[in-house]
């Protein structure tokens, strides 16, 4: 019994010693209190990270649904418009990539570009008309041979990306111009100054509402509709204008004539 008493008497001694030592020392001291702050600071350090790291899972799981949708949106979009207008599928699968990456950077409705290529040329980039109007959308190449330089010039009115980027930006830019989708139309096909555009806005927006119908992975009602013509019946717009990206009108105020056309 007094041995273990000699024992414990002794390591406490041994452990007042060191801590005078330690005391006494400032360097091991400041070392000390250093090594004490630091391990404070790891834990709220690592918990942040562990919160960070977790947000940036779940975005890209977010990110990874939204692909996935936007993937079987384009995929349901080609197999309509390769259907109903007859075109190989690669090829109208490569417009329609095209038309959703033009859309995301104008901010405009990639299916409202898809309509108007449908309407204007039934998706044939090579398409020229009388009065000047060449590819996908039916651009007037010599009205805006400016915008073709960017792409080499005006003989790149029919390549294909270079039609759908050039025409979805005039398109964009009347939009904004004129405040409204329609209206937009309008003037796109050179109708600013008539009193009606013969309905051609309502066909572009009838077709945009099947393809919006083909997205949602309908494409065999969004067939029978074309061929019926049940949507364009009433003359109206198939899709309420809430669902259509229109950009905000611009403080623009010049008019819209002729030199605005782009078919």
């Amino acid at each position: 019994m007094a041995t273990a008493r000699f024992f414990v008497t002794l390591a406490g001694c041994v452990t007042l010693v060191a801590v005078g030592v330690v005391v006494g020392n400032a360097s091991v001291r400041d070392r000390l209190i250093q090594h004490v702050q630091v391990a404070g600071w790891i834990k709220p350090i690592t918990e942040a990270a562990a919160v960070v790291e977790t947000k940036a899972e779940a975005a890209v799981a977010r990110a990874i649904v939204v692909d996935e949708k936007v993937e079987a949106q384009q995929r349901h979009v080609t197999q309509y418009l390769a259907r109903r207008y007859r075109v190989a599928d690669d090829a109208v699968r490569v417009l329609v990539a095209a038309a959703y990456d033009t859309g995301r950077e104008l901010g405009l409705d990639p299916l409202l570009i898809l309509a108007v290529m449908a309407v204007e040329s039934s998706i044939n980039p090579l398409a020229q008309s009388p009065v000047g109007a060449q590819g996908l959308m039916q651009v007037m190449t010599r009205v805006h041979t400016d915008k073709f330089e960017p792409h080499g010039g005006e003989h790149a009115a029919l390549d294909p990306i270079a039609n759908i980027k050039v025409g979805s930006a005039i398109l964009s830019d009347l939009i904004r111009r004129g405040g409204s989708v329609e209206r937009g139309l309008q003037l796109y096909v050179g109708a600013g100054n008539l009193p009606d555009d013969g309905g051609y806005a309502a066909r572009v927006l009838n077709e945009r509402g099947r393809i919006a119908v083909a997205a949602a992975g309908r494409v065999d009602a969004a067939i029978v509709a074309g061929l019926r013509g049940s949507l364009s019946a009433t003359g109206k717009p198939a899709v309420a204008q809430q669902d259509v990206a229109v950009p905000e009108p611009s403080t623009a105020t010049q008019p819209a004539g002729k030199a605005d056309k782009a078919v």
